[in-house]
């Protein structure tokens, strides 16, 4: 059978069929096996009823079945929909309604490679605008929201940044990142799959158990990695315990992405690794990552616009980022499971804030990350990147809140390194504070607490934060 999705990955498999596409311990997944397994879990889907425009929710741990599955979905013209394999039952429940899902898989169990490899008809049906994927944002600071991307856009995109980014054929990606998040998806499934890479797919990194990325790393020796700030900072904090061998790290393509990468966790990183970060900006409802930087990118640059994406400033709006990208979404996934279409035509707004040197964007933060106070401007990304600089604490985080007499104000909130003294580094906190902020840029308040509330990847969710200071 030929159809326009078919043809589309038969362009990708077919010339790299005996080549390996997944590492996964002793195993290897050949780009022709993968291919032909994928095929098969889609006549099983379609034998348990599952139709063209149909949406699949998935909670399911990170294997290699989960990326099958998700080619299977892409030929069969079905939207995946990738939640927490974590969350409640209530939960699941609820995402499931919103959806409008005819399908929920939450075990490997609930999946089976069927005899029949042949080519149902739902592969004929539609083109490459269906919808492909519900990413649901990590509502870091608001609510999540379900951003519906198209089939085409989705590869487009990948194999636009594939392109900035350097990739070449057999290289191999590391894949730790949760398969239910963007990134695990975009960068480091879609990527090298649509360059003729190779991925390593490997438990979901942990700080709980980092002794094993440095076994991954020792094992895959991948080409690229890709790291969110918090990963980074949390093997330089812990290095010192593991000694692993860094050869394997130094020999790799090191990517930042998943939110700002402070200049001083990038610094520490370079101190104890030895090894430079590429910092690279993305936004999900701009189909991804589109922007690329070097090992040597200044501070608060995410590197350079890549290619087809247009990036303005809205001066007005406080500097907020305004793009225009040939891989936006479709829209959002409304209440009644509708799909809320975006204007294509319309510069989207980031809610980002930055500014354009040449083709290289840096960026500050998000504008609910910064504040007026008193009508002035205050970037509470450098507050905590000042804070993270000094060592005084193991993580910080300045949050804004509103304010009777000055519009808005902000706190801090630091979790204490092992051993520390709560008092004693709020104490030292608040005269660094004193010391080179003007007045009316301090916080009103610097409190410390036993944990910050996270998303699967590790983002801080500001908004619940705690204000129970440790005892």
């Amino acid at each position: 059978m030929s159809s326009v999705r078919y043809d589309f990955f038969d362009a990708i498999f077919a010339p790299r069929c005996d080549q390996p596409l997944i590492l996964h311990g002793d195993e290897s997944i050949s780009y022709g096996k993968f291919f032909d397994r994928s095929l098969r879990l889609l006549n099983h889907l379609v034998q348990q009823g599952a139709r063209h425009g149909d949406r699949i929710v998935i909670g399911l741990e990170n294997r290699p079945e989960y990326l099958e599955l998700m080619l299977a979905l892409a030929l069969g013209g079905m939207t995946a929909c990738p939640v927490d394999p974590e969350i409640s039952v209530e939960q699941l429940n609820k995402t499931r309604q919103v959806v409008k899902a005819a399908l929920s898989i939450t075990s490997y169990d609930q999946l089976a490679y069927a005899l029949d490899n042949s080519v149902p008809d739902c592969v004929a049906q539609g083109g490459l605008d269906v919808p492909f994927l519900v990413v649901f944002s990590s509502g870091t600071t608001g609510a999540p929201k379900g951003i519906v991307q198209s089939l085409g856009n989705f590869f487009s995109a990948a194999a636009a940044f594939a392109g900035a980014v350097g990739q070449q054929p057999g290289q191999l990606t590391l894949h730790n990142w949760p398969m239910f998040y963007n990134a695990g998806l975009f960068n480091l499934f879609a990527c090298p799959l649509v360059t003729g890479g190779r991925i390593a797919v490997c438990p979901r990194f942990s700080a709980r158990a980092i002794g094993g990325f440095w076994e991954d790393m020792a094992r895959y020796q991948p080409d690229y990695l890709y790291l969110s700030p918090t990963m980074a900072a949390s093997l330089s904090k812990t290095y010192k315990f593991f000694k692993a061998d860094l050869a394997p790290l130094r020999q790799a393509s090191v990517i930042s992405t998943s939110s700002i990468l402070y200049p001083a966790i990038k610094d520490e990183f370079m101190q104890v690794m030895g090894v430079g970060i590429r910092p690279c900006f993305g936004i999900t409802e701009l189909g991804g990552s589109f922007t690329i930087g070097g090992k040597e990118t200044a501070a608060f640059s995410v590197g350079q616009v890549m290619s087809g994406v247009q990036v303005s400033i809205d001066a007005a709006a406080d500097g907020e980022l305004l793009v225009l990208s040939p891989y936006m979404a479709l829209g959002y996934l409304g209440a009644e499971g509708h799909i809320d279409l975006f204007d294509r035509n319309t510069p989207f707004r980031t809610g980002d804030l930055g500014q354009l040197e040449q083709d290289e964007l840096f960026v500050s933060g998000r504008r609910k990350d910064s504040i007026k106070k008193g009508g002035e401007l205050i970037s509470l990304s450098e507050i905590e990147d000042m804070v993270h600089a000094t060592g005084l604490c193991e993580e910080c985080y300045a949050v804004g809140k509103p304010d009777l007499f000055w519009g808005e104000t902000y706190d801090v909130f630091f979790i204490l390194q092992a051993g520390g003294n709560a008092e004693a580094v709020r104490d030292a906190l608040i005269r660094l504070f004193n010391s080179n902020l003007p007045q009316v840029q301090r916080p009103d308040q610097v409190h410390a607490v036993d944990s910050i509330p996270r998303t699967a990847s590790g983002k801080p969710i500001k908004r619940l934060i705690s204000y129970q200071a440790v005892q």
